[in-house]
């Protein structure tokens, strides 16, 4: 029996007859997006690949032990943000050089538990399998299997249905069992939802159990943490780094936004929606949409963009706080009770808290405003926190393109007598930081018109961001 979608995950089971022995026995091959993950030797009548013959009570296990944390998890248990699971532990390992060995095991024995969690891999006992990880982000699902060509993002719902599918399919093949282990599996998949429920507070704020009670002190009404918005919220953005007295301040401001009717956003967001083609790059899906975006604005490549105007045009509230020695520079909201609402930390130390710095991240929060709220992040979005990576890349080339087309960075290079003189013209036009001119100017092709090595380090310095916001 096949479960799941040719473009996306299928999962085939052919199992023997359920028995007071049984432990699943059978044969399973798994595909992802038409390409075969787990096939076995040999070829089966369709040319893909033979059956691997196991006993899958294995993964009703892993199914049913790790369903809340298929379900509700998020992020990662390591401060890093790889764009697709399978660049998980590289990312890690990139961290780990120099760090100390102490602070090296505890963050190692995080990241195996994270991936004995969410790689379907892990499931078979004493069957070495290639990795097959699934990872939930808002309404998508990441599926990484590091064999094939690329990542897939598919619909969250869909990969649960077919997990869901799957593992009832195996538990039905376990019913009759006596066998310890079939009765344990058993017993963890038809208590799963009970186990999900009693670790949602958990998984989905990373917050201790008593912290409404912290934040009613603070005048932060215990219900409202029924809205996921505020969960969201306080899951990327609430760590060592942001105090206690900011975390406050910052769900006050969330509180205090009643939900607004945004038409015209939503069209635009409807209309882009349709159009972008998710299979490619994540910064080539933000080029599209910024010159998508001019286009239904009916602004011309080489006009200025004020985000912040067109964000209050649209219905969006936008106000600065000030959260002083925080990484975070925007906190964006969308939820069904609060918001849209952006709120640009203006604290000196911050990119926001300078006037280009402000504009590139309104329009890197319009990105997310646009492409995000049927995707990856459906409530809420920190600039600056633990916001997953794919739509962070997809939002910073967004950004850039609406505030300077590249075509414009490239002909400013072409039609200046050197790089400063064309830096300062884009600069004076567009109200850009050195840093954007610079990387727009790079992903334009115009830098390998640079012939001095002087400017060639210049353009590498405003690159780095040595230059400053400003």
């Amino acid at each position: 029996m096949m479960f799941g979608y040719a473009d996306g995950l299928q999962i085939e089971l052919d199992l023997e007859p359920a028995s007071l022995e049984g432990l699943a026995e059978g044969r399973c091959r798994m595909f992802l997006a038409g390409e075969p993950v787990w096939v076995g030797e040999g070829e089966a009548p369709d040319g893909c690949g033979g059956y691997l013959e196991w006993t899958w009570v294995d993964m009703l296990e892993f199914l049913g032990r790790w369903w809340p944390w298929l379900v509700l998890e998020e992020d990662y248990p390591v401060p890093v943000s790889p764009a697709f699971p399978s660049q998980f532990l590289a990312e890690c390992e990139r961290r780990w050089d120099g760090m100390a060995d102490e602070q090296v095991d505890d963050e190692e024995l995080e990241a195996h538990r994270f991936l004995a969690r969410h790689d379907l891999a892990s499931a078979p006992r004493g069957l070495f399998l290639p990795s097959l990880i699934i990872m939930r982000q808002g309404k998508t699902a990441q599926i990484s299997a590091p064999g094939l060509p690329r990542e897939v993002i598919r619909p969250w719902r869909e990969v649960e249905t077919v997990l869901e599918a799957a593992g009832e399919h195996l538990c039905t093949a376990c019913a009759e069992s006596t066998q310890p282990r079939a009765r344990q599996a058993v017993g963890w998949w038809q208590e799963r939802r009970q186990r999900t429920a009693a670790r949602e507070w958990m998984l989905t704020t990373r917050l201790e159990e008593d912290a409404p009670g912290r934040f009613e002190q603070a005048g932060i009404d215990a219900d409202e943490w029924q809205w996921p918005e505020l969960r969201a919220v306080a899951r990327m953005a609430f760590d060592s780094v942001v105090n206690a007295d900011q975390q406050a301040e910052l769900l006050r401001r969330i509180v205090d936004c009643p939900a607004r009717a945004t038409p015209e956003l939503d069209r635009i967001e409807a209309s882009i929606g349709e159009q972008l083609d998710d299979t490619e790059p994540p910064y080539r899906q933000g080029y599209w949409a910024a010159s998508r975006l001019r286009d239904w604005l009916g602004l011309s490549p080489e006009a200025a963009v004020e985000p912040g105007e067109w964000l209050k045009r649209w219905g969006v509230h936008v106000a600065g706080i000030n959260l002083g020695a925080c990484p975070i520079e925007a906190v964006t909201v969308w939820g069904e009770r609060h918001g849209p609402l952006v709120l640009v930390n203006h604290a000196s130390e911050s990119r926001a808290g300078h006037k280009y710095g402000e504009r590139a991240t309104l329009a890197h929060e319009i990105a997310h405003l646009l492409l995000d709220r049927q995707g990856a992040l459906p409530v809420a979005e920190v600039l600056g926190g633990r916001t997953p990576e794919y739509p962070e890349k997809r939002a910073r080339a967004f950004a850039a393109e609406l505030l300077l087309p590249r075509d414009v960075a490239a002909r400013a290079v072409e039609q200046s007598a050197d790089l400063t003189e064309a830096a300062e013209r884009l600069r004076a036009d567009y109200r850009v930081s050195r840093e954007l001119l610079a990387w727009q100017i790079t992903n334009s092709g115009a830098a390998k018109q640079l012939q001095s090595r002087q400017e060639k380090a210049l353009l590498e310095q405003w690159r780095s961001g040595r230059a400053g916001v400003t």
